[in-house]
């Protein structure tokens, strides 16, 4: 967002801000590093609530497949639309519509509800009646602890 600043044509006479002196990336990218960290966790940690138990490596391998395509295909778009454009900023509109488009459909999500959804699901692919919910008194024993005792 803080690139489509410079079409204002007020901020474009005062010439800084809107990414219109190289200096600016600088900051934006301190920011923007710090900031993804989080995001990025955040979001890793919502898919995980929501898999059913016991497709875990199917879902994040789907979650990582998705991930390592979008960063192809999206810097290979914003590559395009600068070629086409002659600078960056247009690119700024194209990545300013990625935001906002999935806006209205994550706030529809139902995190409880998909919960629920996943508990049900593994339910039938197991074929199981109970699922044990994360953190329950299922232990993995090591072979030496089994001697031990």
């Amino acid at each position: 967002m803080y690139g489509l600043l410079g079409y204002i044509p007020a901020i474009r006479r005062f010439g800084v801000f809107g990414l219109q002196q190289p200096w600016e990336m600088y900051p934006l990218g301190a920011i923007y590093g710090f900031v993804l960290g989080g995001l990025s966790s955040h979001c890793r940690s919502l898919f995980g609530e929501l898999i059913p138990l016991g497709s875990e490596a199917a879902f994040y391998a789907l979650y990582a497949i998705t991930d390592k395509g979008s960063s192809v295909f999206g810097p290979a778009i914003v590559g395009a639309i600068t070629d086409r454009y002659g600078e960056i900023r247009p690119a700024f509109v194209f990545l300013a519509v990625l935001i906002f488009i999935p806006l209205p459909l994550m706030l529809l999500v139902d995190v409880d509800r998909g919960k629920r959804d996943g508990a049900k699901m593994a339910k039938e692919l197991e074929g199981k009646d109970e699922i044990p919910s994360p953190g329950s008194d299922d232990t993995i024993r090591l072979v030496d602890e089994e001697e031990d005792e």
